[in-house]
């Protein structure tokens, strides 16, 4: 039997056994991978959803998206470049097509469709990623794979990601008025040092929170040694750091090291409530979030030539992104009534992404106090009204429970941009020597949301054995293009074409069933729906230019999915344990196509007018439209086992979290092809100890990832019948981590982690899928590969946490 069925088989043989495990009286030592909660009396588990609380956040050392999926092979984050990352991958899809939100206001949306993609993002000038969030300021995270719009809304196709804020209910009290936290600490591969305050307090029904948290550090590093390349020029001469040079890798697209950079976050989070009764409670809240990265672009492909000698100027960026945060709640609770609960909501969002770019020329010297510097500041700002109000209700009868989940909102959004240019003294900077050009080179544009959802669960049958979950979800959404006299004239000539509002809408729906045919044993199924309304991005943009033609459509249609699920899940006092198999099809993708030439016909789908009046012939027209079609089928498992109920010490446990996918996209053709979004299957095991006094505790962590087949890859949507270059990088690895922690008294925690403690030089496959062929950022040698090694993972490194609460 081959390596890469090792771990399904533990799986099997841990489910198997676990019926006698779940009988043993042995007490048990929790590790929280699934979450269990009761509802009407009895425990649940749910497929596709799991929740990390806080105190697993503490104790996993969660800095950053990276580290909040490390252990979790069913989710990646996507790479976005040197200013961060790009959202979250489930189920072979990612970026905007797995929703991301707090306190269920939606994140912003990425630019990152493949036609923004082909025009600007190679080059580096926008900062096109979705906006990340501080980990410091969050209570709990609830991940949850494959499609469910019902929760989520438009986004959630593969899967949704939703952060819930900390309140000071968490900390605070009637016997315990006040709290304050204060953390600090440091992260190895990026050189980070960190600092963060949490203080609550509560007094005459008033309540307040704030969190404060400050990072900052550098480049995240790579583990490289580039002894064994050699470039090429075209007369076939070659350059080879075995040579004695000690230059290599500095500058150019060959570089073997990380760009330098230096970074800083600030974040703020401050709520406000007061509680005029029992039963009514009003509430404020602010968040704010600023990260600035500086990079001097040492790896961008005009830094120098085939020798990687100096050419042209050196570019340096400062990337921001901006998030801040405006909320009113109001909440109420009835005895009897429509509603036992009720929160009404409201929020404001403003989130810019911006770049500032500025080249310094390489003969500064020599031009003295005359050398000129270009600057060029691009952004991106999305602003995001949100309203909405959700009740629960739950009617007991005499053998059976009905709980319902109901209300509407609706959400306005504004997506704007602006480009900046001009040109000062090197030397005296207030001094401009050109005047300001100010562009807006993307179509703006404005959409409203409304929503109404219903969602019922019953429970009935002896010791409520049987659970049944049904409910429905209504979209309708409006998007149009909006004026702006600092567009191109190119763009202003295509405004009159866009037509007017473009209108989405549609249902959602989801059914569960969890039957618990034993007092260890339930039997899950799951079925759910997802949509995801085309973005501002996909929808109007446009380029008329007559080597490039790109149409906007304000016609595309918004991309489905169906979800099933069935699994198998069981919990005592022994572990718990969850296996589950899934099959997603998703439909109307939407992809830059290629339409053929122009044509000055008005009548024509290649009509390409521009801004004279007049209309291109024979330029090549390239448009975003829903073509294909996929799907994915895969097998999860995830679980604990309490060690000491086998007679080893109490609060010895293991754990195994493995899954395994494959799909295929169908193009329009018939042709099915594979899917670059889809991860290669990865196994987490898991051995540690947690001291019955919980004083100290100590976990070991081996992850097995599989290479990614270059036969499981397509070079991209115009080749379909070739891999991905880069994917011959793709080995499978092996990494051992150790995390541990001690209590010092009453009040400190000590937390320090080792990760990749072998030192294995790889590379994930979201790093790899991420290298681009064409542009000057995020570059290698096309021919060589030259400057991969830029691009693996961070060898060892070390992390700790000092925490003190009071």
């Amino acid at each position: 039997m081959s390596f890469h069925f090792k771990p399904v088989l533990l799986a099997a043989i841990v489910s198997q056994t676990f019926p006698a495990f779940a009988a043993d009286p042995v007490p048990q030592a929790h590790q929280d991978l699934n979450e269990i909660k009761v509802i009407g009396g009895r425990k649940v588990q749910k497929l596709g959803e799991e929740k990390i609380r806080r105190k697993t956040l503490d104790k996993l050392l969660v800095n950053d998206e990276h580290d909040l999926v490390r252990y979790d092979p069913g989710i990646s984050v996507v790479e976005g470049g040197r200013s961060g990352s790009n959202g979250f991958a489930i189920r072979g899809v990612d970026k905007d097509r797995v929703a991301i939100n707090v306190d269920g206001l939606a994140q912003a949306e990425s630019r990152s469709s493949e036609a923004f993609q082909e025009l600007f993002g190679a080059y580096g000038n926008f900062n096109a990623n979705r906006n990340t969030s501080e980990p410091e300021n969050f209570s709990e995270v609830t991940i949850n794979k494959g499609a469910d719009s019902l929760k989520s809304g438009s986004g959630a196709l593969g899967g949704a990601v939703n952060y819930k804020t900390k309140s000071a209910s968490d900390y605070v009290s009637e016997g315990k008025p006040y709290h304050l936290g204060i953390k600090g600490g440091s992260v190895g591969k990026n050189s980070q040092k960190f600092s963060s305050i949490t203080a609550a307090g509560t007094w005459l029904g008033l309540d307040a929170l704030m969190v404060y948290t400050r990072r900052f550090g550098k480049e995240t590093k790579n583990n490289s040694d580039a002894a064994d390349t050699a470039i090429k020029d075209n007369d076939k001469q070659s350059w080879s750091p075995n040579a004695g040079s000690t230059n290599y890798g500095s500058l150019g697209i060959a570089r073997s090291k990380p760009d330098p950079q230096n970074w800083e976050n600030i974040s703020t989070l401050f709520k406000l409530g007061y509680n005029f009764n029992d039963q009514n409670r009003i509430g404020w809240i602010y968040e704010d979030s600023r990260t600035d990265r500086t990079t001097t672009e040492l790896s961008n492909m005009w830094a120098a030539n085939w020798k990687r000698e100096p050419l042209g100027d050196t570019r340096s960026r400062q990337d921001i992104s901006y998030r801040k945060r405006i909320g009113f709640e109001y909440k109420n609770q009835l005895d009897k009534g429509p509603w036992d609960n009720l929160n009404l909501r409201y929020d404001r969002q403003t989130i810019d992404m911006s770049t500032w770019t500025w080249d310094l020329p390489t003969d500064y010297a020599k031009n003295g106090i005359n050398s000129d510097v270009y600057h060029m500041f691009r952004n991106i700002r999305q602003k995001n009204i949100q309203f909405g109000a959700d009740a629960e209700k739950q009617i007991d009868f005499s053998k059976s429970v009905w709980a319902m989940q109901y209300g509407l909102g609706g959400s306005k959004n504004d997506n704007d941009n602006s480009d900046h240019s001009y040109w000062v003294r090197l030397y005296d900077p207030k001094y401009q020597t050109s005047n300001n050009q100010e562009l807006t080179m993307l179509v703006e544009s404005s959409s409203k949301n409304r929503f109404a959802y219903w969602n019922n669960t019953f429970q009935f049958g002896g010791n409520s054995q049987y659970r049944f979950n049904a409910g429905v979800r209504y979209d309708k959404s409006s998007s149009k293009a909006k004026d702006n006299p600092n567009y191109t004239p190119a763009i202003r000539g295509q405004i009159p074409y866009l037509g007017s509002e473009r209108k989405h809408s549609g249902f959602s729906y989801g059914l569960g069933l969890d039957w618990k045919f034993t007092p260890h044993l339930n039997l899950l199924a799951k079925y759910s729906t997802g949509f995801r309304a085309p973005t501002s991005d996909e929808t109007w943009l446009l380029f008329p230019h007559p080597d490039f033609y790109l149409k906007a459509n304000p016609n595309l249609k918004a991309e489905t999915a169906k979800n099933f699920e069935l699994g198998l899940a069981g919990s005592g006092k022994a572990g718990n344990f969850k296996f589950s198999g899934f099959q997603t099809r998703y439909r109307n993708f939407i992809e830059l196509t290629y339409m053929g030439v122009s044509s000055d016909n008005p009548n024509s789908p290649n009509y390409a007018p521009i801004s004279d009046g007049t209309a291109l012939v024979s330029s090549p027209v390239w448009q975003n439209q829903n073509r294909s079609s996929a799907w994915v089928k895969g097998l999860e498992f995830n679980g604990t086992w309490n060690l000491d109920s086998i007679g080893l010490p109490q609060g010895t446990h293991a754990g195994v979290n493995v899954s395994y996918i494959k799909g295929k996209a169908k193009q329009n053709n018939g042709q099915e092809t594979p899917i670059n979004a889809l991860s290669p299957w990865s196994a987490v095991y898991n051995l540690g100890y947690d001291a019955p006094s919980k004083r100290w505790g100590i976990n070991a962590y081996l992850t097995h990832t599989a290479a990614k087949k270059p036969s499981d890859t397509v070079h991209s949507s115009d080749d379909l019948n070739n891999p991905w270059p880069f994917a011959k990088h793709s080995k499978a690895y092996t990494l051992f981590d150790l995390t541990g922690y001690v209590n010092l008294g009453k009040y400190f925690t000590l937390r320090a982690g080792a990760y990749n403690i072998g030192n294995k030089k790889y590379y994930t496959w979201e790093s790899l899928r991420s290298i681009r062929e064409f542009g000057t950022v995020n570059r290698v040698d096309n021919k060589t590969h030259a400057g991969i090694e830029r691009f693996s993972s961070p060898g060892r490194s070390y992390n700790f946490t000092l925490e003190a609460k009071f």
